[in-house]
């Protein structure tokens, strides 16, 4: 399928990866995957904190470091009722 450059950084952005036909010359106007998207915004569990909080700033959790929100279920746990504190304040 042939995607746009906007569609292609949307994708990305979401964490897609686009493949190409095998022998395909690549797209001259395609855009690099993560070139459209921040260093720190192409992280998947960051991106549905922002989305969980409805854009509101994460700053007001205190999160705990990526690593062990990642790994440890208990931080996880212990994030949610904050996350719907911080959804409701506003």
């Amino acid at each position: 399928m042939s995607w746009n450059p906007q569609q292609q950084a949307m994708l990305s952005a979401m964490g897609y990866t686009l493949y190409r036909q095998a022998g395909a010359a690549p797209e001259a106007d395609a855009v690099p995957p993560q070139a459209a998207v921040p260093a720190r915004a192409s992280d998947r569990l960051l991106q549905a904190l922002v989305r969980a909080a409805g854009g509101r700033d994460l700053a007001a959790l205190g999160l705990p470091p990526m690593e062990q929100l990642r790994a440890s279920g208990a931080a996880k746990r212990a994030l949610w009722p904050r996350l719907r504190a911080l959804r409701r304040s506003r």
